[in-house]
């Protein structure tokens, strides 16, 4: 018998394409994919059989003859089988991965069985199958003994195949800033960022982090203010075949108002209740698709709200297991075979021969050798159809091969050689699911406030009151100081302050005199964070997530201070000002904007006039004298921070106080009697007296003596 002839895998079978799509190049169309039907394709159907061709040269070697016409048949099902589950957050960052593999060899025919069946599985490396040979003797036509079943894993690390990122921005430009330049730039990012090894981490870490759209995404919204919310889901498929039925689900909690779907690029999106509801019928492979919808929400509090959880479902028909496939399929089933030798009527001896194959079965076989050898001469042949020249055979079809003529007074006698296989039908299924974690939309809000003050802090009664009084034609300092505090649930990345209108009277200070002070503790300041342009003096503090302070945090907030240069201010000059706190988040949203009421500094023309007075008056017996002390205001504009005092001479004592009693010191000398007025008023005239009593050799008239 002659030698086998190799077998090739072209055109051996399916892949996974559409049910009923036709594959030219098999010759076969799926008709019944859950019944595993199939028809042969032909471009002349009226004809009862169908001729074939020797590829090489082009001549005819045969005809398949159909049975009453029909041009279908059973394949023999091999089945990939995945089901996966994925969780991801909002970073595409793939969280944890489910999956469950089962590889099913199923014989669909209820009348005829498979045997001998020979599978070679390809790319088996990303699984825990340990061979890529299967070997089925026979699978039998009941539900108990039709199908072949093996359950397998991924081994190693797995990659999510179906990227789905959502987009947040909740600038007012934020369906702009979403474009689909700046979300496939992004995509492009995420595709090596979606291995299951990498950890989760805090949510600030994240977006510091993330390359999925830091520059597009904001995530702040405003207190007591309504924000619109732009939103976008996009997908793009890594699968190496289109993947179809998907469907994705987001989530609206119910503190979002007007939810509008905006575009889509595909398929179709609309409200459903509280849940936004996309259908997409088909997506080809690395193509990205994209819809966009508003919310609008107000918030009363500080509490961060989450934007809702995303659930996506889809169907893919290449292996999630990192393209797990069928390289090679054999399979026997039902057959005949005969040769036609007829003699000839008018020439005894000659004979016309002739092979068929007949496919007895209800599956479509493929005969891809069938040799008929002259007995007394192997390399001689009659019938020669190579892996090239394959025949398709639908069920119940027979092959008959082209007559040869062969001369013999005695019965001819022929050897055969044929081969064929059972046409299988690949089929992978992926039943994927993916659940996209929410992000937290945080209030961004804080406080502000200016207050000034003569000295190194504000008094009460500086904090309460609104103007500052300096006097004119004299240099006099006065501390600004800038009290902010995060009172919302955001971090703050960024921090301004704007104060305006200084002038030659009022000069700005300089960047060395700026101090920060952040929860109670001095830092450092940058010299380029302080600036003066045109007047206005400005305070930036950047990117504050990469400075050693870290960003601003909830609770947490800082004082700036720094003098305020009153430089010989003229009579009734004053500074009125306006001041801007500004503050954003990370990524960056709306920015808050606070003007504060700023206190007033007036130049005040002070000229002081005033009067102090002494008598000493005899009293009572020799030696008792009562000082009386005078002081008045005989100007037009109060007196502060007066101070009256009085040395009680040698050799007397003293006591018996009218009005405040004095704080005694030795500052002029031993017994120092020392007054203390806050304020003496426009024309106000204060008196105060104490008596004395000698003792001793003393002298009154060291009474009369004044301080």
């Amino acid at each position: 018998m002659a030698r086998k002839k190799e077998k090739t895998s072209g055109g051996m079978g399916f892949g996974a394409e559409e049910k009923g799509e036709a594959l030219e190049a098999e010759g076969l169309k799926r008709k019944d994919l859950d019944k595993g039907e199939v028809e042969l394709v032909d471009r002349d159907t009226k004809t009862p059989y169908i001729e074939t061709y020797d590829k090489k040269t082009g001549e005819i070697e045969g005809a398949i003859y159909l049975k009453d016409g029909s041009r279908t048949g059973l394949t023999a099902q091999v089945k990939i089988i995945e089901d996966v589950k994925v969780e991801q957050d909002h970073d595409a960052a793939t969280q944890s991965i489910e999956f469950n593999g089962k590889l099913d060899v199923v014989n669909p025919s209820k009348v005829d069985r498979l045997w001998d069946i020979d599978i070679t599985l390809k790319n088996i490396d990303s699984t825990n199958l340990k061979s890529d040979a299967i070997k089925i003797q026979e699978l039998g036509i009941t539900d108990k003994d039709n199908t072949d079943s093996r359950e397998f894993k991924i081994s190693g690390e797995a990659k999510n195949l179906l990227l789905v990122k959502e987009y947040i921005n909740t600038m007012p430009d934020g369906d702009s800033v979403l474009s689909r330049n700046d979300i496939d730039s992004n995509l492009i990012n995420l595709k090596d960022k979606t291995s299951s090894s990498r950890k989760s981490s805090s949510r600030e870490d994240e977006r510091t982090d993330a390359a999925a759209g830091e520059s597009i995404e904001s995530f702040g919204i405003s207190i007591n203010k309504e924000t619109p919310v732009h939103f976008a889901i996009a997908l793009n498929s890594l699968f190496e075949k289109p993947i179809k039925n998907i469907k994705v689900v987001k989530n609206i909690p119910d503190y979002f108002a007007k939810p509008n779907v905006r575009d889509q690029s595909v398929g179709v999106a609309e409200v459903q209740g509280s849940q936004l509801v996309w259908n997409i019928d088909s997506l080809p492979s690395n193509k990205t698709v994209i819809c966009k919808f508003s919310c609008d929400i107000t918030v009363s509090d500080i509490e961060a709200k989450k934007t809702g959880t995303i659930e996506v479902t889809y169907e893919a028909a290449s292996s999630f297991a990192g393209g797990l496939g069928i390289d090679k399929f054999d399979a026997y089933t039902s057959n005949r075979f005969y040769v036609d030798i007829i003699e000839r009527d008018a020439e005894p001896g000659v004979w016309d021969c002739k092979l068929v194959f007949e496919n007895t079965s209800q599956f479509i076989v493929e005969l891809f050798n069938a040799d008929v050898y002259a007995p007394e001469e192997e390399s001689k042949k009659f019938v020669d159809v190579d892996p090239e020249d394959v025949p398709m055979l639908p069920a119940g079809a027979q092959w008959h091969s082209k007559k040869w003529e062969y001369k013999s007074d005695d019965y001819p006698s022929f050897r055969k050689m044929l081969e064929f296989r059972v046409v299988p039908d690949f089929i992978t299924t992926v039943n994927g699911t993916i659940a996209i974690s929410d992000v937290e939309l945080t209030i961004a809000s804080m406080t502000g406030e200016v207050q000034y003050a003569i000295g190194e802090e504000p008094t009460v009664k500086e904090i309460e009151g609104k103007l500052v009084q300096v006097p004119t034609f004299k240099e006099k300092d006065v501390l600004a100081v800038h009290k902010l505090a995060n009172n919302g649930s955001a971090p703050l990345n960024e921090i301004t302050i704007e104060h305006q209108y200084f002038s030659d009277q009022f000069k700005a200070p300089d960047s060395k005199e700026v101090k920060l002070i952040w929860d109670g503790s001095e830092v450092d300041l940058a010299s380029a964070a302080v600036s003066v342009d045109r007047n206005v003096l400005r305070i930036e503090l950047k990117d504050l997530k990469d400075s050693s302070t870290g960003m601003l945090k909830p609770e947490s907030s800082i004082e700036v201070k720094y003098p305020i240069h009153c430089a010989n201010p003229e009579k009734e000059a004053k500074f009125e000002t306006e001041v801007l706190h500004r503050g954003n988040t990370y990524p960056p949203s709306q920015p808050i904007e606070i003007r504060p009421v700023v206190p007033v500094i007036e130049a005040v023309h002070i000229r002081r006039k005033f009067r102090i007075g002494k008598e000493v008056v005899a009293i009572g017996d020799l030696g008792n004298y009562k000082i009386i002390l005078t002081v008045e205001n005989i100007g037009d504009m109060p007196l502060p921070n007066l101070v009256l005092m009085d040395k009680v001479p040698d050799k007397f004592e003293y006591g018996d106080y009218s009005g405040e009693q004095p704080e005694i010191t030795d500052e002029v000398g031993s017994d120092t009697l020392k007054w203390k007025i806050e304020e003496l008023k426009e024309k106000e005239r204060l008196e105060f007296s104490y008596e004395i009593h000698g003792k001793g050799e003393y002298s009154p008239s060291e009474a009369q003596l004044a301080y």
